[in-house]
């Protein structure tokens, strides 16, 4: 240290301020670059640290939105096969319901028959009254002896119109 001091003076005292003033001026525009790469660092640091919070949000909200995807799928599949299933139910119901028709109407079909083959001749309204039947019993499945037996004789049969009461 003795040696450094009598270096020093060697030197001359506008020297020695000279370095001195040098020196601080050096140490102060070191101290406002660290202070503004500080500022700028802990800048970034908030902007990153805000852009990593999006980014967590965003991944949260993905992760949200593909769990309800995946509800409506599970509950689109169940719908699918819940349709599917009303759809056989309707389906057996409709043909029952069509053989119950054809039943009924095959019966209702026979009587009139007998009714108009009996008395040989057919009123206009017992006509429109047994085709509108014999076109809802073809329409459910019958047709086994309606167009082959049981239209044939009736429309044969003469139309036999009633006189009006004067």
């Amino acid at each position: 240290m003795d040696t450094i001091i009598d270096s020093l003076k060697t030197y001359d005292a506008i020297t020695i301020f000279g370095v001195i003033f040098f020196l601080s001026s050096l140490i102060s525009c070191l101290s406002k670059l660290l202070t503004t790469l500080g500022s700028l660092l802990t800048r970034y640091y908030r902007k990153r640290k805000g852009l990593e919070d999006k980014d967590t949000l965003i991944q949260n909200t993905l992760k949200q939105h593909q769990s309800e995807i995946e509800t409506l799928r599970q509950y689109e599949a169940e719908t699918h096969t819940d349709v599917k299933e009303i759809k056989v139910l309707l389906e057996s119901h409709i043909d029952r319901d069509n053989e119950r028709t054809i039943s009924s109407f095959r019966s209702t079909l026979y009587r009139l028959h007998m009714e108009f083959t009996k008395q040989k001749y057919v009123t206009p309204e017992g006509l429109k009254t047994f085709k509108e039947i014999g076109k809802v019993y073809v329409e459910a499945g019958g047709d086994d002896i309606y167009h082959d037996k049981l239209e044939p004789e009736v429309l044969k049969l003469p139309i036999h119109y009633e006189e009006e009461p004067l």
